[in-house]
């Protein structure tokens, strides 16, 4: 309704303004209806008044054809159009009685135009009201629609909240699903291909032809922003899109860091632009881990604004019956006797599927499922490849197992005898290794990162130098060889799990961080004080 009232209003100004613009003058008076003296006060007034003429006409242009999709390219022809329009009319005023051309009624039209386009465009940002509810509303953001880390914690902590809360996505996918299965309520604000596919290592280059795609995702989600308390961006992309919508929106932001901010996991460029995201739009980071939190404050980022809550787990009541895990491994082609290793997560180098083949080779009758597959980048899908030929290698051929992608993970981890953690750089956090221990299972976990963190050597654990075939095949032929160690470990690993990363306590942290948020003064989210950060040291 408000598109068609504009586009009648266009219309009719187009109409008048034509008529002025081309209407002879008589004796130096354009409006002969005016009496002699206000029609030349008018022409001292001349600039301005074009400049407000074109200013509403911007304006009403922008109601009348404007949308918060290809914003860029939008507002771009709407000015050459109008200014077009305006050097037209200004040329065609030269051969009128009484009128010339004047270079201060283009340079008007310019502005005036603009800032009509303008005050369209923040009008709309900010034509949505708040919703009103007793607790804090929150818009959760993610990139992805796959089913990573990142997201099957976002998953617990919004359908904790699904009454009053909802989740943006920059990607369709099986997230979606999960989220809506929970009652939660999903809007997918489509990201261009080109700004989505760029991975954390991109370049200024690749990060420039996207700039377009991140300015309508921004305002997109600034004007959703508005109708909630704060705005909870998931993981990096998601912040640098959600950090600038939520200061437009004038709303708190909270940024949960999942990933360690640093060489090998993102480019230089890519490490200013988070960090600078980060301490001028977050009012709170929820690091994932203490690794990640002296990354985040390593690299530039403002410690006062940290808080550390580990990932949450549901502990379940009853594990995999015996008859499905044989059933399982039979479907994978496992002898029965077969000791089996299992690595789930991605396949991507970095967390160092490889590293566990190249140790196989040492660990007699012993077979190996990887659990999982290439989810994000063309990198990681040529790393798969090299992983099935490594596979059919020689002593290996025959106890590499695949399974893929796979939703349900439990049985994957109560049919193994032994749980492995191989990655080659620092983890953030390491999901799978307290699934293991969860699962009353041996692990074996890098001394890197968040894993260094979780396991205590020999006690709930086993830790070894990260991207060590040596190291990793010495750790495992000692669990094979001593059961009852690796019992014990097990079992101590299994109380301290259940203990520590129970989802009820770890969703009351998070809740916690909500309404502190949610609950500081709007001021301060504004004020200029802020520090803007200085470039990171860790990325010079």
């Amino acid at each position: 309704m408000m598109k068609r009232i504009a586009r009648i209003s266009l219309l009719l100004l187009l109409v008048a303004g034509l008529w002025l613009a081309l209407k002879p003058t008589l004796g130096n008076r354009r409006l002969t209806f005016l009496p002699q003296h206000w029609s030349e006060y008018l022409d001292y007034m001349d600039f301005w008044l074009n400049l407000f003429a074109f200013a509403i006409l911007g304006l009403t242009v922008w109601f009348a054809l404007g949308s918060l999709q290809k914003v860029l390219q939008r507002l771009f022809l709407m000015i050459a159009s109008i200014t077009l329009l305006n050097l037209l009319l200004e040329g065609l005023q030269s051969s009128i009685p009484g009128r010339a051309m004047d270079q201060a009624d283009v340079w008007a039209g310019l502005l005036g135009c603009v800032l009509g386009i303008c005050s369209g465009l923040a009008m709309q940002l900010f034509t949505v009201r708040k919703k009103v509810g007793a607790s804090p509303q929150v818009l959760f953001l993610d990139q992805t629609g796959r089913l990573g880390g990142a997201e099957l914690m976002l998953l617990d902590i919004a359908a904790a909240r699904a009454a009053d809360s909802e989740v943006a996505l920059f990607q369709d996918g099986e997230f979606r699903t999960a989220l809506e299965k929970a009652q939660v309520k999903t809007h997918v604000f489509k990201l261009a291909e080109e700004a989505s596919s760029v991975d954390k290592q991109a370049g200024l280059r690749c990060v420039l032809r996207t700039v377009p795609a991140i300015v309508d995702l921004t305002l997109q989600i600034a004007r959703a922003a508005r109708a909630f308390d704060v705005v909870y961006a998931n993981t990096a992309k998601s912040l640098i899109i959600g950090g600038p919508a939520a200061r437009l929106a004038g709303r708190p932001l909270i940024f949960h860091l999942h990933d360690i901010i640093a060489d090998g996991h993102f480019s230089s460029l890519n490490q200013k632009a988070l960090i600078f995201c980060a301490n001028y739009c977050a009012r709170k980071v929820i690091a994932n881990s203490e690794a990640t939190k002296d990354a985040f404050i390593a690299c530039g980022g403002r410690a006062e604004l940290c808080v550390v809550v580990p990932n949450g787990f549901h502990i379940p009541e009853e594990r995999t019956p015996s008859p499905k895990t044989a059933a399982l491994r039979a479907s994978l082609g496992i002898p029965s006797a077969a000791w089996t290793i299992l690595m789930a997560g991605r396949l991507s180098h970095w967390k160092g599927q490889h590293v566990l083949l190249e140790a196989l080779k040492t660990v007699p009758n012993a077979h190996a499922v990887l659990l999982g597959d290439a989810l994000f980048t063309e990198e990681d899908r040529i790393y798969a490849q090299r992983l099935h030929s490594q596979a059919d290698e020689p002593g290996l051929a025959g106890r590499i197992h695949f399974a893929g992608f796979q939703s349900d993970t439990m049985p994957y981890f109560d049919m193994a005898d032994v749980v492995v953690h191989a990655s080659v750089f620092p983890e953030p956090f390491g999901r799978v290794i307290v699934e293991g221990m969860l699962a009353g299972k041996p692990v074996i976990a890098s001394r890197a990162g968040g894993a260094a963190e979780i396991i205590q050597h020999e006690h709930t654990g086993l830790l070894v130098d990260p991207g060590s075939a040596a190291d990793l095949a010495s750790a495992l032929l000692r669990l094979q060889r001593d059961s009852g160690f690796a019992s014990t470990i097990a079992l101590q690993a299994q109380h301290t799990a259940q203990d520590t990363y129970a989802i009820s306590a770890v969703q009351e942290k998070i809740e916690s961080a909500i309404r502190q948020t949610a609950g500081s003064k709007k001021s301060q989210l504004l004020s200029p004080a802020i520090p803007l950060p200085k470039p990171p040291p860790c990325a010079a």
